[in-house]
């Protein structure tokens, strides 16, 4: 694993890369963290799909470069626009593109295949992750903001022609059922939902109960899948 900046518009911020061990390009994984940052388990995970998919997978730190937790959060709880998770107008989202284009120009990225994970907060930026032709494997857990309707505008969910893999709790009032529902709904099949009886959070839980294990293995053989 290695320390990495990403120069961004308004800021410079850290990232960790976990790097793939062929010399010939292979797919990335973005691995977005959740509202409480980048933690153990994060990490855990990016090294075990990079080692065992031969992935290139960076985390970046949307709490370095000068902002914090209540910085971050702030532009998600004072801007409708970035609540509803308009496409434009969304500081967050606009932010997240420029941290997947640049990952993109990584030397030892295929630029054609990538994944995308999601959680929480940064769940909603996977759904439009997936308009996208090189995003091959979009993965979203509970996405928590896009607070109207499924979580996505009907204009953009209408643009997703790919599969999108999804894991949800039963009970979670972050990410109820209805929205998920409904998302399913506005993606025409394009939905692979996986729910769990585990509070908010299932990427944390990925290896100490049985529920996130399989979790975490089903996203691992989507990724085997799709990024080819």
């Amino acid at each position: 694993m290695q320390k990495v900046q990403l120069p961004l518009l308004n800021r410079t911020i850290d990232a960790y890369l976990y790097e793939a061990a062929s010399d010939e390009k292979r797919p990335g994984i973005l691995f977005l963290p959740d509202l409480t940052g980048i933690r153990d388990t994060t990490h855990k995970s990016a090294e075990i799909l990079s080692n065992e998919g031969d992935y290139n997978v960076l985390i970046p730190d949307l709490y370095s470069g000068g902002s914090s937790l209540q910085k971050y959060c702030v532009q998600f709880l004072m801007s409708a626009l970035v609540r509803n998770n308009e496409p434009t107008g969304n500081a967050p989202l606009a932010e997240f593109f420029e941290i997947l284009d640049q990952f993109k120009e990584f030397e030892n990225v295929d630029e054609h295949n990538i994944g995308v994970v999601g959680q929480c907060l940064t769940g909603g930026f996977v759904l439009h992750a997936a308009i996208r032709p090189e995003v091959k494997a979009p993965v979203v857990f509970h996405h928590s903001f896009g607070l109207k309707g499924s979580g996505i505008p009907r204009s953009c969910s209408s643009l997703i022609d790919k599969k999108v893999q999804g894991h949800f709790a039963y009970v979670d009032p972050m990410c109820p059922v209805w929205r998920v529902k409904q998302l399913e709904t506005e993606l025409q099949g394009n939905l692979e939902p996986h729910w769990y009886n585990l509070p908010h959070g299932i990427p944390h839980l990925f290896f100490n109960t049985e529920q996130g294990k399989h979790a975490f293995e089903r996203m691992g053989n989507f990724f085997q899948e799709q990024l080819k």
